[in-house]
């Protein structure tokens, strides 16, 4: 069956077809990254793996599906849902593989540089396996395999970076809000001080990383201001 594992998004709905619930996937794994010699392609495992759960990713902005059913995606209520919930309006097909992707070598050396972009990247895999590496709130590198049925979301203003496994094949249905435009901003002094950044930074980042009590006092604050406007909205109404 399809499983949701973001706690702000559609919940899971039931198996989609008989394929389906035969033969599941295995959920979405994600670790901290090895940085080791190996080559990117590679693992980059710890001995023991530490692994990082979906709840942290979550914190980062990170959303995740598993267990879709990829094959005729098209008629697939599940993900039609998804898409219609959070407007994705614009679709294609990319295969990255030798002599699938056009200047191969050149396009994925510039996906593993770190870079961002200013909308969200959305990824629905279709075949193959490959790696996203996002950083976590203290600049460490985590590292998520995203495989068929698979479909992940990173938010804007995040610093990422793409790679294939070793099989060095992989289908994904990139989806978009709008006209995507295809751009990443490379990491420079100039792109930390891209609004899309300072955004995430101050929204996400900043924001786990205050105390317990700050996020309580936050919260308070906020909804003192909302039980304000309400009341003052109730003179006006009247």
């Amino acid at each position: 069956m399809a499983v949701d594992t973001s706690m702000r998004t559609p919940s899971a709905a039931t198996p989609q077809t008989k394929q389906e619930s035969e033969n599941p996937t295995v959920p979405i794994k994600a670790w901290y990254y090895n940085d080791n010699d190996d080559l990117p392609s590679k693992p980059h495992q710890y001995s023991p793996n530490r692994e990082v759960s979906i709840d942290h990713l979550q914190k980062l902005g990170v959303l995740t599906w598993t267990q879709i059913e990829a094959d005729g995606y098209e008629n697939n209520r599940f993900l039609n849902k998804i898409k219609a919930v959070r407007g994705y309006n614009y679709e294609e097909v990319l295969t990255v593989a030798p002599g699938k992707l056009p200047n191969f070598e050149a396009n994925t050396k510039k996906f593993f540089m770190e870079h961002l972009h200013d909308h969200e990247e959305i990824r629905f895999i279709l075949d193959g396996i490959g790696y996203e590496d996002v950083r976590d709130f203290d600049g460490q590198w985590i590292r998520i395999e995203i495989k068929k049925g698979d479909l992940i979301v990173l938010p804007p203003g995040m610093y990422h970076r793409f790679t294939l496994d070793e099989k060095q094949y992989l289908k994904a249905l990139l989806l978009y809000q709008g006209t995507p435009k295809r751009i990443q901003f490379e990491k420079y002094p100039e792109t930390d001080s891209m609004e899309v950044r300072l955004d995430y930074v101050q929204s996400v980042l900043e924001r786990e990383l205050q105390s317990p009590s700050e996020r309580q006092l936050i919260s308070e604050s906020m909804n003192q201001v909302l039980a304000a406007t309400t009341k003052a909205m109730e003179v006006i109404t009247v």
